[in-house]
């Protein structure tokens, strides 16, 4: 399946959404910065949704920079799905392509709605955009209850 699959990098997602981090916080397990980002991608993707699309996420890039890569599927159910995303985070880069397998449930969208994806235990994935913490500073992903 052919997914619209947008790039936004960690440090512009950090810039818009790390200042706001508390500075006791541990910005490598603090996940409100990806969650306010969340939260108006999505509220942009609904309001140009003409029917339901489910979004999923995972990092992608190398101790060069990561970009969290986020699939729409179908794209076609956003209008203008470049420009309302930009209302959460500036494009890094867009491209039609299968997501990735082992990726995370990040929200659906409808018109007008949106809500976040869980897992089956009720956990959502999460990512947080401070210091690296995994291989060559790989933002990781965090489960939370």
């Amino acid at each position: 399946m052919t997914a619209h699959i947008l790039l936004f990098a960690l440090e512009d997602l950090r810039e818009r959404y790390g200042a706001g981090l508390p500075t006791e916080a541990d910005p490598r397990q603090d996940t409100t910065p990806f969650r306010t980002f969340r939260a108006a991608l999505l509220e942009a993707l609904a309001s140009e949704a003409k029917r339901e699309a489910e979004v999923s996420m995972w990092w992608e890039g190398s101790y060069n920079g990561y970009a969290l890569a986020v699939a729409v599927d179908p794209g076609e159910a956003i209008h203008d799905l470049e420009s309302a995303a930009e209302r959460a985070c500036p494009v890094e880069a867009a491209r039609l392509a299968n997501p990735r397998r082992a990726r995370y449930r990040l929200g659906r969208v409808w018109p007008g709605r949106a809500e976040v994806s869980r897992e089956d235990d009720g956990a959502v994935v999460e990512a947080p955009f401070g210091a690296g913490g995994g291989h060559f500073g790989a933002p990781g992903m965090r489960r939370v209850p």
